[in-house]
């Protein structure tokens, strides 16, 4: 289990910083042996890592504010220089004015040494400044107002909560609502989609800003995905490497079938692949090992019921952890008392399946996914 976790969502701060970090790409930890969150650490796209000071304020006075930003910045450069890792400064604040961020900025530019720092508010006040990752937001950024000279356009992502945010904007053009656990509704507004993905307004508006910026939403009333079939290529992509996987086998002789239901029932895990597809009625592809995605594949590895699969062996099921598991597990629907993977999830763990994958996610896109990502969009 990540130990950050056990801190969320109470921490408020270390959620939108989580947030915010990793739906840009970025990784958050905490440090090995930490007795708090006020450190934690970070690391980039490019692998370059930081030890972050975290402080939270409940009110946004500029010269406390300040005071802290200043020995936050002197406790990140000591703690880093221990861990042999680069400093910076995460400032959280309940309500903060543009003035503070402008003061802590002119402080930094005064005082520090070019280390990265980030101001998040939960009035939508923020200041970001990392290497690859730089905002600058107010409150009314969702109508496109930009602070100029600190800003990079926004980059598309398909980070776990981003995919299942979209999800839930193509949800009213599949054809069938058992086919997803999402609402058949058209979303206004980042705030309205915030609330339906269980996410923060920051987190849905970064999603709506990069795909205004990469043409992917058009001016509509309410958020309308074009340019589908170049969308559905990105995502796609995102699922060319392979999962962590484990071939098994049942130890009974009995039925692989009602082995693997009675599997089911006792742990968690989701049919996922060719074997969800049939069950959701678009399956064609027959006689493909069953595949379950589990939380976790070292726990998995344990169930008294299955054993590794020698080499050579053919498996009696595959036992797969998911990279995105929070869009999995939350549009995944029952069928006859199992879960299985909704339809655009099936259609992308198929898209790079190497055997017929690229056939059955051929099949779904001129099917029943034709309206909402395939060649009728």
């Amino acid at each position: 289990m990540d130990p950050i976790l056990h801190t969320l969502p109470e921490n408020r701060a270390l959620f939108a910083f989580r947030e915010l970090f990793e739906d840009t790409g970025w990784k958050m930890t905490l440090p090995e042996g930490a007795d708090s969150t006020e450190n934690v650490v970070l690391v980039g796209e490019d692998g370059q890592s930081y030890h972050a000071v975290l402080k939270s304020f409940s009110e946004g006075r500029p010269d406390r504010v300040t005071a802290l930003f200043a020995q936050a910045l002197l406790e990140a450069r000591a703690r880093a220089r221990k861990a042999h890792l680069r400093p910076a400064v995460l400032i959280w604040v309940t309500s903060a004015s543009r003035s503070l961020v402008d003061r802590l900025i002119d402080f930094h530019r005064a005082y520090g040494d070019q280390e990265p720092f980030a101001v998040l508010s939960m009035n939508g006040i923020q200041y970001v400044e990392f290497p690859g990752l730089r905002l600058s937001e107010r409150p009314d950024y969702a109508a496109g107002s930009h602070r100029a000279g600190h800003n990079a356009p926004p980059r598309l992502v398909f980070t776990d909560r981003f995919q299942w945010m979209i999800k839930l904007l193509l949800a009213a053009d599949i054809q069938r609502e058992d086919l997803i656990a999402a609402a058949s509704v058209r979303y206004g507004t980042a705030t309205e989609l915030a609330r339906a993905a269980g996410v923060s307004t920051m987190t849905a508006t970064r999603l709506v800003n990069a795909l205004k910026a990469e043409g992917f939403l058009a001016s509509s009333s309410f958020l309308k995905l074009v340019r589908r079939r170049q969308l559905a290529e990105r995502w796609k992509a995102e699922y060319r490497k392979p999962p962590l996987a484990l071939a098994t086998k049942f130890i009974s002789p009995a039925s692989p079938d009602e082995q693997l239901r009675k599997l089911l029932k006792r742990y968690t895990g989701i049919r996922g692949l060719f074997h969800a597809a049939e069950a959701l009625g678009y399956g064609h592809v027959k006689g493909a090992t069953p595949t379950i995605w589990v939380p976790n594949l070292k726990e998995a590895e344990s169930w008294r019921a299955l054993r590794v699969a020698r080499e050579g062996e053919r498996p009696d099921l595959v036992l797969q952890q998911p990279s995105f598991p929070q869009s999995l597990q939350r549009g995944a629907v029952s069928r006859d008392g199992l879960m299985v993977t909704d339809i655009l999830q099936t259609w992308l763990d198929v898209s790079a399946h190497p055997a017929r994958g690229a056939e059955l996610a051929s099949e779904l896109e001129h099917g029943i996914l034709a309206n909402v990502i395939g060649d009728k969009v």
